[in-house]
């Protein structure tokens, strides 16, 4: 439900937020993510425009997290890249039969939890369950609960 270009922004800021006193490049970025390049540096240029990364140019320049992971929710960030959650309406059309109406409604509400989702969840609580994650991902043996 949210745009590739949202599920770049969060990779990235997943990616800074591992390492928050580190500058990283976006080749490295792009590298680890698998992410496309361009397209990262698009997104990290209106990251930075919201104020939600720094970037510093040169030889030892990159992008590093401008708050702690905790200060950023993900409404923040999926308002930087430029998505807005569509709200759908009952089109209240007599044509449309009652299932139609049934289903706009029921759109509505799920966009309503998916909003409420994207402001009520921070940065910080994706990067934990980032490290839980990776924690059973790299040992065979975990038991995932």
């Amino acid at each position: 439900m949210l745009q590739r270009r949202t599920l770049y922004a969060l990779k990235a800021l997943l990616e800074l937020a591992q390492a928050p006193e580190t500058l990283h490049s976006v080749s490295r970025i792009a590298q680890r993510q698998q992410i496309p390049a361009a397209m990262l540096e698009q997104v990290l240029l209106q990251l930075r425009r919201a104020g939600l990364v720094v970037a510093q140019r040169g030889r030892a320049g990159g992008y590093g997290l401008a708050q702690q992971a905790g200060a950023i929710c993900l409404e923040q960030v999926a308002d930087a890249v430029g998505e807005r959650l569509q709200q759908a309406k009952p089109s209240l059309n007599h044509e449309d039969n009652a299932a139609d109406q049934v289903l706009a409604v029921l759109e509505q509400r799920l966009q309503r939890c998916l909003a409420k989702t994207l402001q009520e969840t921070t940065l910080e609580e994706l990067f934990l369950d980032l490290r839980s994650w990776q924690a059973i991902l790299e040992d065979d043996n975990a038991l995932m609960l």
